[in-house]
């Protein structure tokens, strides 16, 4: 735009076409319907959901030279990415129920384990594709998506803004606030768990709001996220045999997912704490994100030593030459949430521990365990009575931090023109600090409370390399 000022500007468009299956073996589930299950070519129903022709993604950069002198610049940008569909979950998931491939989770099987289908037909071995009168066997699995059919492709809104200066001849230093919110991800969302009733004494299967059904798995596309950072770097570019990097980053990352959860898909994971048509269900699952790390540095640097050129041939050749390189991390303990282990609600969904009140660090934890470290304080939860929830949120505490070193030397040693021998030496954790992994966090466990591992200890390890 100017001699100070460039811009970078564009649009991008796609469209995903909904899944088909030449035999129209996909299904989906409506209460609404009669019949709960349908399939795709059957009652009007074209196909599991209704594409997505909203997709437009715009960019939006700049580039300022602040003073015109080339050494200060301030920069920002921001845009819109869609996520790509999931393949594995749209291309199998719909086909990974009754009828298309039979399946059968038995909670409370009628009969013994030499004969767990005493009293009804065992499906087993199964035709394919299936009968049009192909018998549903109870409970049936169900995987779905948006009785409505609607899909909205997941979305990041991404932001950024920096500033750099050039610091002397070799430095450089950036500082910047880094954003993101993202819309319509994919959580996972039991519609049909097992209802508490006082006294009975009924299995999981025959206390659940849909009969004949067992776990009924939404991918509802409610979840969101949000995540601000103040992001920060110094930089020393290769000059006199050395060049360095120190990055620091102090965010925050929050959402709606439920714990756990992960990214391996919609069903992969477990649900809410809450059923899903209790007011607020997702409460106890709106907090900080599992990976959510509030500090983090990483310090990298490559050192050339000095070669000794005008050394006699033995120190030029064994002290010469040599490089060294380490690389060094910071960060703060992750989000850790305590649950009561059990099925206490009677749900069979995923119960939180409830929290008394005090510090919930402390001693006592290990008791006679060994080797054992201390970390949380038994006295200030428990399990929630029966039918009850418990009331600890996602992320309520943190687990250790974590301080870690790695360091290399390495030296090439010339044999021909094209061929040279390089020794390495490498150390991981080079100081042998013992990183603690998270407490045991279900409140029922004999070990709750206890830290009994850890991360790798120091190991060194030695190469030599011929290079041509």
């Amino acid at each position: 735009m100017t001699k100070n000022l460039t811009l970078n500007y564009g649009l991008r468009y796609e469209y995903n076409s909904v899944i088909k299956e030449a035999h129209n073996l996909l299904g989906n589930f409506d209460p609404n319907s009669t019949t709960g299950l349908i399939q795709a070519g059957m009652g009007g129903v074209s196909g599991p959901y209704n594409p997505d022709h909203k997709n437009f993604a715009p960019r939006f950069g700049f580039a300022y030279d602040l003073f015109g002198d080339g050494k200060t610049s301030l920069r920002g940008g921001s845009g819109i990415f869609w996520d790509t569909r999931q393949s594995a979950f749209f291309n199998t998931r719909f086909a990974q129920m009754t009828p298309f491939s039979p399946q059968l989770t038995l909670v409370d099987p009628p009969g013994p384990f030499s004969n767990p289908f005493a009293g009804s037909k065992n499906p087993f071995p199964a035709v394919f594709p299936p009968p049009r009168d192909i018998d549903f066997l109870s409970p049936v699995v169900v995987i779905t998506l948006d009785p409505r059919g609607k899909y909205n492709t997941p979305a990041t809104y991404n932001w950024n803004l920096a500033i750099e200066r050039q610091v002397g001849k070799d430095w450089l230093a950036r500082m910047a606030y880094v954003g993101a919110r993202s819309n319509h991800l994919f959580r996972n969302v039991e519609l049909n768990p097992a209802i508490y009733t006082p006294g009975s004494t009924l299995g999981v299967d025959q206390r659940r709001g849909f009969k004949g059904y067992q776990s009924i798995s939404l991918a509802s596309q409610s979840g969101v996220s949000r995540f601000h950072s103040l992001q920060t770097t110094l930089e020393k570019r290769f000059s006199k045999g050395l060049t360095a990097r120190g990055n620091y980053t102090w965010s925050k990352s929050t959402d709606t997912m439920p714990v756990n959860w992960g990214a391996q898909g919609p069903m992969a994971g477990p649900a809410f704490a809450y059923p899903w048509n209790f007011p607020n269900a997702d409460q106890l699952d709106r907090g900080v994100s599992d990976f959510d790390r509030q500090h983090r540095f990483v310090g990298t640097f490559v050192w050339q030593l000095p070669r000794f050129a005008k050394a006699n041939p033995i120190v030029r050749h064994a002290l010469g030459s040599w490089q060294s390189t380490g690389l060094i991390t910071l960060q703060s303990g992750g989000p850790l949430t305590i649950t009561a282990g059990t099925d206490r609600s009677q749900t069979n969904l995923f119960d939180r521990a409830v929290y008394s009140g005090g510090d919930p660090y402390g001693p006592g934890a290990c008791q006679n365990l060994a080797p054992c470290v201390d970390s949380l304080n038994r006295s200030a939860f428990a399990q929630p009575a029966v039918g009850g929830f418990g009331n600890v949120g996602k992320g309520m505490l943190r687990g250790p931090n974590l301080m870690n070193v790695d360091a290399g030397v390495f030296k090439s040693i010339p044999l021909r023109e094209r061929f040279q021998l390089q020794l390495r030496a490498e150390f991981f954790n080079f100081f042998n600090r013992v990183n603690l992994s998270n407490p045991a966090g279900a409140v029922n466990g004999t070990t709750f409370g206890t830290i009994r591992g850890a991360g790798q200890p120091r190991i060194g390890q030695l190469a030599l390399k011929l290079l041509f």
